[in-house]
C-alpha cells in the first residue's frame, strides 16, 4: 500500500487527513507532529478543576464552498454547535487611545480630538480624490508604512496604522511587511454617524474606506453573510477531539513528538522520508503524496534549500495568560477586543461567555488574555500572571468587586510571527525555491505556503482545494 505523510497537526493537517481518508481505497495515511497532542492552536490548557481553556479567540467560519462547509459543521452533531450568524457573527472592539471602543473594530477617528479629527477627514478625502485620479497607486508589495501611507494618507496612517502596528511588533513600520496590516481591521476607518455613513458608502471607493459606524447594523450587503460555529459547551478542543477519533477509526496513523528527519527524492518525486519519534526512527518508502502543512523553512532545509542566505528577525513571545473571575467582565457584547494602547503588552482580550452559553464554569466566567513579550520580559522574574491581571483592571472592563479566581500563563511554543520584510521576503523566497524543485507528489499548504495566506478560513479552503 502507499503511504501518504501528512507533517503538522493543526486544523490544516487534521483536515488534510480527514479528506484523503475519505476518498475511495485510500493510501496508509501517517499524520505527524512535533507536539505532544494534535490540534495545533485548537488545543486546549487543562487547568483540572478550573477546566479547560482555549489558545485565546477561536471558532469556525464558513467558506462559502457547500461540500467543505458540511465537512467542517459534521465533525459535531448539530446540538452541539452554537450558530454565530448574522450582526452576532463576531463582535470586536479595540481599546486604543485610552478607551475602548464598542461599535466598531476599525479605527474611529471621531475619537480623536475635534481639530485632529478635522484634519483627518480632510487629509483622508485629498487623498482619495488622488486614488482615482491615478495619482497614488496602494502598494502592498512594500512595508507597512509604504501601504499605510497609499491605503490613507501619511496624516490618517500616523494616527491610526503606524503607531497600532509599531505597538504590536515592537518594530518601526518602516521595517515591517505589507502583512503587518492584516492581522488585524486595519483596512477602513469610521468617520461619520450611521446616517451619513449609509448614504456614502453607495460608492464604490467610499465604501472600501469607510467603516460602518455599528457593526451590529451591518448592512446585509456589506456583510460576508457567512456564519460563524463554536461548540455548545465551550472549547475548540472538543473539534480536535471529534476529527481525532474518525480518523483513528479509519486506521490513520498519528505520531505525536515525531517529526521528519530526511527526505530523499529521485527525479521529481519523493521517495522516502525517515521520521524520528523520540528515540526511535521510522523509514517510510512508497510515498504517493508528502503533505506539508508546518514550519516551511524546516522543510527547505530538509530539501536542501540553502539557508545561510537567509537571516531571522526574532518573534515576540505569545503569552496565554487564562483566567477566570467572579464577575462577568463589562465589555458590553464584545467577544473580545484588540489593544493598540503604547501602555499595555496586551494583544487581545477575549471573553468567552459572550459567545458561549457553556464557558461559566466552578464558580468562574473564562477570559484569555494575549499578550505579545519579548524574550527577555519571559525570561525575567516579573509574574506574567500579575502583569496581566494589572492590565485587565487598567482596561476599566471589570466591576468594582470583580476578583481572580484563577490565572495561568503559559507561553506558546511558536510564538506570533513578526512580518517583518526580512522573514517575509525570506520565507517567500525559501517557498518559491522548494516549489521551484517541482516535487510532483510535495503538496505546501497551512500559514503563507501562497502569498499573504494566514487566516484560518482561507488556509481550510487551500487545503480543499489541493486535495479534493
Amino acid at each position: 500500500m502507499k503511504n501518504t505523510i501528512i507533517v503538522g497537526s493543526g486544523i490544516s493537517g487534521l483536515l488534510s487527513a480527514y479528506i484523503l481518508s475519505n476518498k475511495k481505497n485510500p493510501n496508509h495515511i501517517i499524520l505527524i507532529d512535533k507536539s505532544k497532542e494534535p490540534g495545533g492552536l485548537l488545543r486546549a490548557f487543562d487547568y483540572g478543576n478550573n477546566g479547560k481553556f482555549d489558545y485565546g479567540m477561536h471558532n469556525m467560519l464558513e467558506t462559502s464552498i457547500p461540500e467543505l462547509d458540511r465537512i467542517l459543521y459534521g465533525f459535531l452533531p448539530d446540538r452541539e454547535w452554537q450558530i454565530l450568524e448574522g450582526s452576532k457573527r463576531d463582535i470586536a472592539g479595540i481599546y486604543y487611545n485610552g478607551q475602548l471602543q464598542h461599535e466598531t473594530p476599525y479605527f474611529d477617528l471621531r475619537n480623536l480630538d475635534e481639530n485632529t479629527y478635522k484634519i483627518c477627514i480632510a487629509e483622508l478625502f485629498i487623498h482619495l480624490n488622488k486614488k482615482l485620479k491615478g495619482e497614488v497607486i496602494e502598494n502592498k508589495n512594500g512595508t507597512a508604512c509604504e501601504y499605510a501611507y497609499s491605503r490613507f494618507g501619511k496624516v490618517v496612517a500616523d494616527h491610526t496604522i503606524i503607531p497600532a502596528i509599531e505597538k504590536i511588533y515592537r518594530k518601526s513600520a518602516n521595517d515591517l511587511d505589507y502583512m503587518a496590516t492584516i492581522f488585524t481591521p486595519m483596512t477602513r476607518v469610521a468617520l461619520f454617524d450611521e446616517p451619513l455613513t449609509r448614504d456614502m458608502t453607495t460608492s464604490p471607493i467610499l465604501k472600501d474606506h469607510i467603516a460602518f459606524v455599528d457593526q451590529r447594523n451591518l448592512p446585509l450587503e456589506r456583510s460576508s453573510n457567512r456564519r460563524g460555529f463554536y461548540p455548545v459547551k465551550y472549547g475548540m478542543y472538543r473539534i480536535v477531539e471529534a476529527i481525532v477519533q474518525e480518523l483513528c477509526r479509519k486506521g490513520v496513523q498519528i505520531l505525536t513528538q515525531a517529526e521528519i528527519a530526511k527526505i530523499e527524492a529521485n527525479q521529481g518525486i519523493i521517495s522516502s522520508v525517515y521520521i524520528r519519534q523520540q528515540n526511535q526512527e521510522h523509514h517510510i518508502d512508497d510515498i504517493d503524496q508528502l503533505i506539508w502543512t508546518a514550519n516551511i523553512p524546516f522543510l527547505g532545509k530538509l530539501l536542501g534549500v540553502d539557508l545561510s542566505q537567509f537571516t531571522s528577525d526574532p518573534s515576540l513571545k505569545t503569552v496565554v495568560i487564562s483566567l477566570l473571575l467572579n464577575k462577568q467582565l463589562e465589555m458590553g457584547d464584545l467577544y473580545y477586543f484588540f489593544c493598540y494602547d503604547q501602555a499595555f503588552n496586551t494583544y487581545r482580550l477575549t471573553n468567552f461567555s459572550n459567545y458561549c452559553h457553556g464557558a461559566y464554569r466552578n464558580g468562574g466566567y473564562p477570559i484569555s488574555m494575549e499578550l505579545l513579550v519579548s524574550d527577555e520580559d519571559v525570561k525575567s522574574s516579573i509574574s506574567l500572571e500579575k502583569e496581566a491581571e494589572k492590565e485587565l483592571f487598567r482596561f476599566q472592563v471589570t466591576a468594582p468587586d470583580t476578583q481572580v479566581i484563577f490565572s495561568k500563563a503559559e507561553v506558546l511554543e511558536g510564538g506570533f510571527p513578526m512580518p517583518s520584510m526580512n522573514n517575509i521576503s525570506s520565507l517567500r523566497k525559501i517557498t518559491s525555491d522548494i516549489k521551484n524543485m517541482n516535487l510532483k507528489n510535495l503538496i505546501l499548504t497551512g500559514i503563507m505556503a501562497e502569498d499573504n495566506l494566514f487566516f484560518q478560513t482561507d488556509i481550510l479552503i487551500d487545503v480543499y482545494n489541493k486535495l479534493k
